[in-house]
């Protein structure tokens, strides 16, 4: 029989079916009518009788198909065979869709979603996405045209090396775009992609205009606020970064939940000094931390963060209590749901693990080191010094510091 704790967190069985169906797909991918005969026999079984293995079954099927649509036969694909291992030259047309970094020799770094592509006089339609580098300054959004060449992407060159092409195939990126000359492209329209992500970045560039404010004379300090508030690491240069790689306090510049965290208390706070009713305000806010992860630049954290906020004001919403641990499991499966490569990359591995970590062993060592400093048990509160009392709250609260640590 399922425990009746399990039963109120359906989502830890349901992210581990799709994460078993997500290894299973990416060892040994495969899209056959039988595997999805069964995903949908099983839907429209688990609608009628509500068995979970038969539910966790189709959970993990289902996520099997997706991640082999998603590594098998892909438009990048497609266009690598087109190009070839050497490098050509070619005409593009797409729409940027990451914020581009700037390098050290001025050149734009981003991903462009190709419409039309020219090969050796041969036009296509291709809805592949390559890295481009180029010395313009394009925005997110942007539809650019770009004569350049195709080149494969290098693997790395010494052992243990991060490896730019295993990480720019996970999202389905397997050609380098290189734009010599600044002339060889142009922006044919400004802000053509998705409307939030536009109004996100608008959003961002009016607050970075606010935080470099009387700073314009230093901008390694303008790169460290923007960096620290909005996890624009793209604006910070490389001999910035590497103090904080070294001491091992990078994750500074990454958006997480501690920021998330601090924005859904300040718009609470705003909304009960406006006096909106408790739904209201729920409903309110739960859109505005997406958009403000959308600022951020919709990294796994932010996205995590974000959905699991979302979940805990739902709660409220729907007068139902919320388990942290069943959120957080609801987020990894809606993020996977979105991308099931995202469980692959480092940044979904950190952030789950560590939030997962904090939610299974604060408590139980917190209750350790609450022993250590709390004051014997069987003296009454009522003879505690003001000091006393003093101390046993510090006390507490480094007990409840060293648990999350």
């Amino acid at each position: 029989m399922i425990d009746r704790g399990l039963m109120r967190q359906p989502f830890l069985g349901l992210v581990l079916a799709a994460i078993i169906g997500i290894v299973t797909a990416d060892y040994f991918p495969a899209i056959t009518g039988p595997i999805l005969f069964i995903a949908f026999a099983g839907a429209l079984t688990g609608l009628r009788w509500s068995y979970a293995p038969l539910v966790f079954a189709v959970v993990g099927a289902t996520f099997f198909a997706l991640h082999s649509a998603r590594i098998i036969n892909t438009p990048a694909d497609a266009l690598a065979q087109i190009a070839g291992a050497q490098p050509r030259p070619a005409s593009v047309t797409g729409i940027v869709t990451t914020e581009p970094k700037i390098e050290a020799t001025g050149n734009a770094s981003f991903l462009m979603k190709l419409h039309q592509a020219k090969i050796d006089g041969q036009d296509f339609k291709t809805n592949a996405t390559v890295f481009v580098r180029w010395r313009g300054r394009p925005n997110v959004g942007d539809e650019l045209t770009l004569f350049g060449t195709f080149q494969p992407i290098e693997p790395p060159r010494n052992p243990g090396e991060f490896g730019m092409r295993a990480y720019l195939a996970r999202r389905d990126v397997k050609n380098l775009f290189i734009v010599r000359y600044p002339e060889n492209g142009r922006i044919l329209a400004a802000g053509k992609g998705c409307s939030i992500l536009r109004a996100a970045a608008r959003s961002r560039e009016s607050m970075q205009r606010m935080l470099s404010r009387d700073l314009e004379d230093s901008p390694d300090v303008v790169g460290l606020i923007c960096g620290a508030s909005l996890g624009l690491r793209h604006q910070t240069r490389d001999d910035i970064e590497e103090p904080f790689q070294q001491t091992g306090t990078l994750h500074l510049f990454a958006v997480a939940g501690l920021h998330v965290g601090i924005v859904a208390r300040l718009l609470w706070t705003f909304a009960m000094v406006l006096r909106l009713p408790r739904k209201a305000a729920t409903a309110l806010i739960i859109p505005l931390l997406f958009f403000y992860a959308a600022i951020t630049g919709l990294h796994t954290a932010s996205i995590r963060a974000a959905v699991m906020s979302a979940l805990l004001l739902g709660g409220i919403f729907f007068d139902r209590k919320v388990l942290a641990l069943n959120s957080l499991a609801a987020a990894a499966f809606l993020i996977l749901l979105f991308d099931s490569n995202q469980l692959f990359t480092s940044g979904f591995q950190l952030s789950f693990a560590v939030v997962g970590a904090i939610i299974l062993l604060a408590d139980p060592m917190f209750v350790r080191f609450e022993r250590i400093v709390a004051p014997d048990p069987f003296l009454p509160r009522l003879l505690f010094s003001r000091m006393r009392r003093f101390f046993a709250a510090v006390g507490r609260g480094l007990a409840r510091g060293a648990s999350v640590s």
